[in-house]
């Protein structure tokens, strides 16, 4: 019979908590969690478990990151509130030798890899986020041209931040806690080089882990992707499309989809020389501002698409996959590229929803301070959902095609 269980993630001055076991001559880790019991629910059974594994008392807040494996494992990002760590009181320490020692201890992050830690579900999630955040944090430094991210890995509910990777800007809310938001689910991708950016968002629902897989299998592909990117430009994006195309109609891959929880939209923006390509699937929006567009009210060039997923429900999995795509000169003049995920669409008490209201706030604005704006305006009008925005300019000194009669 399947039984579900529930577990927490506790870092703390760059350590993570973990029982050490030994038994029979064999040292491994396990990431303290255990089965839930008769009607309790997944949080609850966290915080027991912590209770009675390490000995402490904790705030469960979101979900990490979750499996599907004899039952489902739900394991959260906790903190510390109390009790004495290393003096749990589960039956695992009144047990006969036979099974072992059981010690709660703290391991430091950069030490993971090296060890053997149970589920490998949850551990691998856990390596991939931390490699994530040092990346970030030499974006932060301006150190880096390249930024890796998901939602489980830091939620930034109640906390709009603002990163810059090259000359990509990127706003991140994880909405407000005050109107139920305990997690998100978004994910971003940002490299740039010579003469190109490379941008991916992504709205995940149920579970962030699709989102991650997602972000895995780009990062696992990237020199190829890069090397492609650095080609002459009819040749790149000639090329890149397929490429991309190919990587989620993987066997491989899409047998990964069916084993995470939940899906994902994915929205990708390629900017190479004066040609911008996206490959969107789902509900997430690419703008890309400039005078001559707005003139005839063009500026979304992508559409809200519902139903469409890539994930545990794939639309790669279809006999006929549902998903969009395009290619746009940009025009002579500064271009702002501006793509987002839908909190920012479907906060209460703006009308985000007209592509107009974005425009007019982000043409009023430099880059980031339009990012600044945009995100402090949402919280304070209470957006639940997470959002998550990449936007850069672009200047042109071509001119753009026009008509034969002009």
């Amino acid at each position: 019979m399947d039984r579900n269980r529930a577990g927490v993630i506790i870092i703390q001055d760059n350590q993570l908590a973990l029982i050490e076991r030994k038994r029979n001559d064999e040292t491994y880790y396990v990431i303290p969690g255990g089965e839930m019991e008769e009607n309790e629910s997944s949080k609850q059974a966290a915080k027991r478990e912590a209770r009675e594994e390490l000995g402490v008392d904790v705030c469960v807040k979101a979900l990490y990151t979750s499996f599907q494996l004899n039952g489902k494992h739900f394991y959260f990002s906790a903190e510390i509130t109390g009790g004495e760590f290393g003096n749990g009181t589960g039956n695992e320490y009144h047990v006969s030798s036979k099974r072992g020692t059981y010690k709660a201890v703290w391991i430091p992050l950069e030490e993971l890899t090296g060890l053997c830690i149970y589920p490998k579900e949850v551990i691998s999630v856990l390596i991939s986020n931390v490699s994530c955040k040092h990346t970030e944090a030499h974006s932060q430094r301006g150190e880096s041209d390249r930024l890796s991210w998901v939602g489980s890995m830091y939620p930034y509910i109640d906390e709009p931040t603002f990163t810059q990777v090259g000359t990509v800007s990127v706003g991140r809310f994880g909405g407000n806690s005050s109107a139920g938001q305990n997690k998100n689910e978004d994910g971003c991708l940002v490299w740039t080089g010579a003469d190109w950016e490379f941008a991916m968002i992504l709205d995940a629902h149920k579970t962030a882990s699709s989102a991650a897989l997602i972000l895995d299998e780009f990062e696992r592909n990237q020199p190829y992707l890069t090397t492609i990117l650095a080609k002459e430009t009819a040749e790149a994006m000639e090329e890149l499309p397929g490429v991309v195309l190919a990587l989620f109609q993987n066997e491989v891959f899409k047998q990964k989809c069916r084993d995470v929880e939940g899906e994902t939209a994915c929205l990708i923006a390629v900017r190479k020389d004066k040609y911008l390509w996206w490959f969107s699937v789902g509900d997430c929006l690419l703008f890309l501002i400039h005078s001559e567009l707005e003139a005839f009210g063009e500026s979304v060039q992508n559409h809200r698409s519902f139903y469409e997923w890539i994930g545990e429900v794939n639309t790669f999995d279809a006999v006929v996959p549902c998903y969009s795509t395009g290619t746009k000169e940009l025009r002579k003049g500064t271009n702002r590229i501006f793509l987002t995920t839908d909190g920012l669409l479907e906060c209460p008490h703006t009308n985000y929803h007209l592509p107009e209201q974005v425009v007019e706030k982000m043409s009023k604005n430099s880059v980031r301070n339009g990012l600044q704006q945009l995100l402090n305006e949402i919280q304070v009008k209470g957006v639940r959902d997470s959002t998550t925005i990449l936007a850069w300019d672009q200047m042109i000194l071509e001119e753009g095609a026009m008509p034969s009669d002009i």
